[in-house]
This record gives structure tokens, sequence and C-alpha cells, in this order.
């Protein structure tokens, strides 16, 4: 049964049960995430994770007849970032394994070759360069796709007589592409966002004026790189979302229909670009 297939997945999960039964009620873990066939524990002891892995490699020979891959199993410091489903996971970051992207450039050279001797159209190529870009969304990886999106164009350039077959997707490719072209301060700003920093931290960090930061933010929010949900407080996006009735209203009108002093015109912007994203 192929790896990709949604029926094998389905399968590992049902067939692994008692794998995360085990971990959960027989083990007590408490910090456990599996993924299919991919997953990981955490502890703060060494020797509580080498002993939990010797007991689950002897639970997996006996009960399911397989085992841990020997190659692939590992006890490491969480500073060194975590191994999971292709990406290297650290506390503030995410980064896709070499590994993935040499593979993936090696797709792309073949994607090309095949462009070119007309096996295959741009609707075709565009579909394939959107499933991985859609993977590494998952991972700070702007610079990277931006790289990608300009490598495409100018290797699969788009001719007045093609015909666009799929709509859907080819609006879905000219999104990314205008998300690429987004300037790299905003990145900036969300990558001190996720340390933790508050607006005014930011501000001061970058030497940029705190409405700058509150602009960059909904920027984000607007091409879906970051959730209102996370730098509002849910009180404060109900009852602006409650106040915003289409995409033609403008930032004065929604702050006068809430009435409220508490809510400012920066947070109302967030939310804002929000709605547009998820309404057009």
């Amino acid at each position: 049964m192929p790896l990709g297939n949604l029926t094998s997945q389905f399968f590992a999960n049902v067939y692994l049960d008692v794998l995360d039964q085990f971990v959960k009620h027989k083990l007590k873990v408490k910090y456990y995430i599996r993924y299919v066939d991919d997953f990981v524990i955490l502890n703060y002891s060494k020797k509580v994770l080498t002993g939990f892995k010797k007991i689950i490699d002897e639970f997996l020979k006996e009960n399911l007849e397989i085992e841990l891959h020997p190659n692939k199993s590992y006890i490491l410091r969480l500073d060194n970032g975590v191994g999971f489903l292709g990406f290297r996971l650290f506390y503030f970051h995410k980064m896709i394994k070499k590994s993935n992207m040499r593979k993936f450039e090696a797709k792309f050279r073949q994607l090309q070759s095949n462009y070119n001797a007309g096996v295959i159209d741009r609707a075709k190529a565009i579909e394939s360069l959107g499933g991985w870009l859609a993977y590494l969304e998952h991972a700070d990886t702007y610079k990277y796709r931006r790289h990608l999106i300009r490598e495409f164009n100018e290797h699969f350039p788009f001719k007045q007589d093609t015909k666009i077959i799929n709509n859907k997707q080819h609006k879905n490719y000219v999104r990314k592409v205008r998300i690429s072209h987004h300037p790299y301060s905003s990145q900036k700003t969300l990558q001190l966002l996720k340390k933790g920093l508050s607006m005014k931290k930011i501000a001061e960090q970058r030497n940029i004026k705190e409405s700058t930061v509150w602009e960059h933010l909904a920027m984000l929010v607007e091409y879906n790189q970051l959730s209102v949900w996370k730098i509002l407080p849910k009180e404060k996006v109900v009852k602006i979302l409650a106040n915003i009735q289409n995409k033609d209203h403008n930032l004065k009108e929604i702050k006068r229909r809430i009435n409220d002093n508490s809510i400012s015109f920066d947070e109302i912007n967030c939310v804002f670009a929000h709605y547009k994203k998820s309404k057009f």
C-alpha cells in the first residue's frame, strides 16, 4: 500500500493505537506526540527517556512485530532541535530538513525537464509546486519560498495563450506569489513575536514605530501567516467582527460602530485583515 495514501495513514493509526494506549496509560507519559509512525516523547530526564525507549521497543516487538528504527530513534536536548515530520523543531522556529529540500530540488529539475519536453503543462507544474509550498508554510521558510516562486516564474513562464483549467488552483498560486513579495521586515517582526516579545519591545528592538509593528501584524494576518486569535483577546476579536459588515467599511466607521475606547485602530485593522482573508 503506498505510503502517502490516505488509507495507509488510516490503517497505521488503527494499528498503532495500542502503542498510544500503552504509552499514555501504562507508562504514564505526559508529553507524547504521534503522527502515523513518527512520534516524540518529552521528559527532563535522560535516564527516564532511555528507559522508555527500551520498554517501547520491546513492546513493539512483542505486540506488533515491529521495532524502532535504530538510525532514527534518538535521545537529544531540545536546544539541538527535534526531528519530526520532515522538520527540525526548535524553541522559537521550525526548519525543513536539508535532505527533504534536496529531494524537492531534484523533483523541481525533473518537473522543469518534463515541462520543456511538453510532457506536462504549467497547470500541472503549479499543482506540484503548490503541494510543496503548502508543506513549507508550516516552517519558517519565507526566504526559501520566495526563492522557489521566483525560480518557478523564470523557468515556467506564463504564456498569453495558456488556458487556465483550474481557476481556483491558479488563484491560490497567485496569492502565494503576492505573499512572496511581502517586505522581509514583516517576517522579522513575526519572529520576534514568536519569541514572546510585546509590540512595544519589538518596536524598541527593531528601532521602528509601534504603529509600524501593528501594520506588519495586519499584513501577516491578511495573508494567513499569523492568526489574529493569537495576538488579541477573544472578546475583542468577537466584538470587532460583530461590527464589520463588508469589506468596504473603513476603520473610522468600524470604530464608531464599536463605541469602545479600549479598542484601538490598530486592533481593528488586524481584525479587519482577518475578515478580508476569510471572506474574500
